[in-house]
């Protein structure tokens, strides 16, 4: 990775596409890598018999990475 930065920073919920081992994985090979997870109450905006997501909650996960070299 070429680009130079210090730090990243990812906000990604439970929801997403993407695992939260996956995105710990990429993290750890570019640096120092930590994690900040907040549950909160999830948005709905449609109706409840008709929700695709039937959970009350999200987890919100702030990924921080400090690059080992920029």
């Amino acid at each position: 990775m070429n680009a130079k930065f210090k730090y990243i920073f990812l906000s990604y919920n439970n929801e997403g596409l993407m695992s939260l081992d996956d995105v710990k994985k990429i993290f750890k090979e570019f640096g120092k890598y930590d994690l900040i997870e907040t549950s909160y109450q999830r948005f709905k905006a449609d109706k409840t018999e008709n929700r695709n997501h039937k959970a009350d909650k999200t987890v919100e996960y702030l990924h921080i990475l400090e690059k080992e070299q920029f």
